[in-house]
């Protein structure tokens, strides 16, 4: 429990953060209306619930933020879960003060550096799992990675926060205020999302500037995620991804042979 007490307690700082800034003014009030916070006592006891438990409308950018200062903590799937639940521990609190922060960490370069499915969808998939139902899960989580995929990482938003040295979060990261390269991953992969961005960069995977790459998309997944989710929330959602020309071509022959949305060119030769 060491490190989950150590999450919340930094988590914490983050909150002073936000009243010295103006930022979370809207957030610290509702949670001392609420009185339960960040840092709130977990029961060990009682029986949790499987169904989904409460949303409300969230703030993308404090999400964006958090994902970045997340991303140092303990990788990308971490980055985007912690975000979201955190701000739900804020303005919601109850069973939300239950759940370890920390359950996503695995999910760092693609589950334990497999390079499967990239950490960012993983976390924001598990916190879409978390306040809605299966249905609405498939159809939410479904356009986020078709987004993810036609995506150009870090987005403008991204670099240019950076640049304005933006991203101020309780982390001691020393992260790059430039901008730095983009490219499009063609996949929901770690492995073809951070090689992509190599080849169009030049940077190596150790370097700084591939993790900052990743930190700055973890925002991007956070900040998109809580955009759906209040879309959602308010009964205005709609699927917005479809597969190309391309890929609905191959899966006219080969949808029996195969599951999935990937534009098949990412792996494949096209014929």
């Amino acid at each position: 429990m060491t490190e989950e007490k150590n999450i919340l307690q930094k988590s914490v700082s983050r909150r002073t953060f936000l009243k010295t800034t103006g930022i979370g003014l809207g957030i610290a009030a509702g949670t001392l209306m609420l009185g339960t916070g960040i840092a709130g006592a977990q029961s060990q006891s009682g029986t949790v619930t499987e169904s989904p438990l409460p949303y409300v409308e969230l703030d993308p950018n404090e999400a964006r933020l958090l994902a970045h200062a997340g991303y140092y903590k303990s990788g990308c799937a971490f980055a985007t879960f912690y975000s979201i639940v955190t701000l739900l521990r804020d303005k919601v609190g109850g069973p939300y003060n239950q759940i370890p922060l920390r359950m996503l960490g695995y999910g760092r370069g693609g589950a334990a550096s497999w390079g499967t499915l990239c950490g960012a969808l993983n976390g924001a998939g598990a916190a879409i799992n978390l306040v809605a139902p299966d249905a609405d899960v498939n159809a939410i989580l479904g356009d986020l990675i078709g987004w993810y995929t036609i995506t150009e990482f870090p987005t403008a938003e991204a670099n240019a926060l950076a640049v304005a040295k933006g991203y101020k979060y309780d982390t001691n990261q020393q992260y790059l205020a430039v901008a730095l390269p983009t490219s499009v991953s063609n996949s929901p992969l770690c492995h073809a999302s951070v090689a992509e961005w190599i080849k169009a960069s030049g940077f190596a995977e150790p370097t700084t500037e591939r993790k900052e790459r990743c930190a700055r998309l973890s925002g991007d997944v956070a900040y998109k995620t809580v955009l759906m989710l209040n879309a959602w929330k308010a009964g205005k959602f709609v699927p917005a991804f479809k597969v190309s020309e391309e890929t609905a071509g191959c899966l006219s022959c080969h949808q029996t042979q195969q599951v999935g949305k990937m534009s098949c060119t990412s792996c494949h030769e096209p014929h």
